[in-house]
């Protein structure tokens, strides 16, 4: 499945299945049924989630949890109706009326919809179950903002909200650093689900092909932060990073013993289509994202090049540490000696 072969993929998943309900029961198939959900979900195929999870039904009608996933997975793909997701939730609520995770399920669902205020009933109700429930405080959370948003809005208004530049400075200024990243980190998260949805609903790559790019995307990003080692490193400057490209690429080449040309590939694909997603959402500037594009474009057949090169000398034995150490001194020019940029 994750490198697109769905016909061969689904006869597996297939018979899977059904030995998995012809061996397992109880909390162990339970759990099984959980893995495979959730290997599906990472590849992004909610579409086979429904699948399987329709034919759980049939087979578990009394078991409130494969209402709760399948309601969840019929959003994720959009492969069903609102209504629909909000009925299979209410049965698996029916079926266990006290389960904070049901109830906030249904929240989301309708926070999903933009239908604000059920979704604050159901939150509430879930915090009043249980108070310690992260997912729905944060969740309530996200309500408020829509709530003071003239006509409100869907969770995916949320993902795509414009920096608070302001709050982010004063934590600057008053050394709240703790709080600068968490906040950074909410923002760059938050983008990174938007894309991946965006991705999606454009129809322009194959499930497994996105979830790959978002994969490689998330890498890339992370790895960039780690060693450009700002205060504050936001998605939404995406095109600062191609002032150091160059040298970033050198960092990773050395440092990713596997990477390869799909995956040099990946980061180009990840990182275009991630430019033009901030573009299209007036996350960035046009002029800037299309300076960047060409930026990282005229030193691809250059980094390309590189990589190869290095990737034998990586494997050759026959040349020593030593030699090895002067050739990654010319090829990377440096860059590879130093953890950080600044």
């Amino acid at each position: 499945m994750s490198i697109g072969k769905d016909s061969q993929a689904l006869k597996f998943y297939d018979r899977g299945f059904e030995l998995l309900i012809e061996i397992l029961e109880g909390e162990e198939l339970i759990d099984a049924v959980d893995n495979v959900i959730d290997g599906l979900e990472e590849l992004l195929r909610f579409d086979l989630c429904c699948r399987y999870l329709k034919n759980l039904i049939k087979l578990f009608p009394n078991k409130g949890l494969y209402y709760d996933y399948l309601a969840g997975d019929i959003i994720k793909s959009k492969k069903g109706s609102i209504s629909e997701a909000i009925t299979l939730q209410k049965k698996a609520i029916e079926l266990e009326p006290a389960n904070a995770t049901l109830i906030h399920n249904l929240g989301w669902i309708h926070l999903e919809a933009g239908n604000l205020e059920e979704a604050e009933i159901k939150m509430k109700k879930a915090i009043k179950l249980r108070p310690d429930y992260e997912a729905a405080v944060a969740n309530m959370a996200v309500i408020n903002y829509l709530k003071k948003k003239k006509n409100g809005g869907i969770f995916l208004d949320f993902l795509i909200r414009q920096l608070d530049r302001k709050k982010l400075q004063q934590l600057e200024d008053e050394e709240k650093y703790d709080k600068l990243d968490a906040l950074c980190a909410d923002y760059n998260a938050s983008r990174m689900e938007a894309f991946k949805r965006t991705m999606l609903d454009e129809n322009n790559y194959h499930p497994h092909k996105i979830a790959n790019l978002v994969k490689t995307l998330h890498l890339f990003l992370s790895f960039a932060d780690d060693v450009m080692n700002k205060t504050m490193f936001l998605y939404d400057e995406l095109h600062e990073i191609g002032i150091d490209f160059k040298p970033i690429m050198h960092k990773f080449i050395f440092k990713h013993n596997d990477i390869d040309d799909e995956i040099f590939n990946d980061i180009y694909t990840s990182l275009t289509a991630f430019s033009g997603f901030l573009s299209q959402h007036k996350l960035q500037d046009k002029d800037e994202c299309e300076e960047f594009v060409s930026e990282i474009e005229g030193m691809k057949s250059e980094l390309i090049e590189k990589m190869n090169r290095y990737n034998e000398v990586r494997h050759d034995y026959s040349i020593s540490e030593e030699e090895k150490e002067i050739i990654r001194e010319e090829l990377f020019e440096g860059d590879h000696v130093f953890p950080h940029l600044w």
